[in-house]
């Protein structure tokens, strides 16, 4: 699916996802990853929505977003919600979804100049 762009001033705009990649600028990648306005975190070491902790949680919470939409793969799949004590504690909103609906919203949300990150399980 490729997605339109707009006047968006960040190189870390979502320019298409496919089942198994996504293309963020001229980039494209086949593997989970961490993706703000300002900055992409490539290989994020979580294999599958089954592997996320705490921990996990707590490191996305770490970069002070104001809300972590979390792509769930292909399938929309929800972490249990003891998982997401932290956040709501730290006042940081959140949204489960399968991965192609994270990636057109966080375009969306790059485009109100929102600060958002996209933790995204391919």
């Amino acid at each position: 699916m490729k997605f339109a762009q707009d006047k968006i001033d960040s190189r870390y705009l979502i320019e298409a996802y496919e089942e198994g990649i996504i293309r963020v600028g001229n980039q494209e990648f086949r593997h989970n990853l961490l993706l703000m306005p300002d900055r992409l975190r490539d290989h994020w070491e979580l294999e599958t929505l089954d592997d996320l902790s705490a921990e996990h949680i707590a490191a996305l919470a770490g970069h002070k977003p104001d809300i972590i939409l979390l792509g769930s793969g292909t399938k929309q799949r929800f972490p249990h919600p003891s998982l997401f004590t932290a956040l709501m504690q730290a006042g940081i909103g959140y949204e489960v979804m399968p991965t192609h609906a994270a990636c057109r919203t966080y375009n969306i949300l790059l485009a109100e100049d929102r600060r958002v990150l996209a933790a995204l399980i391919l």
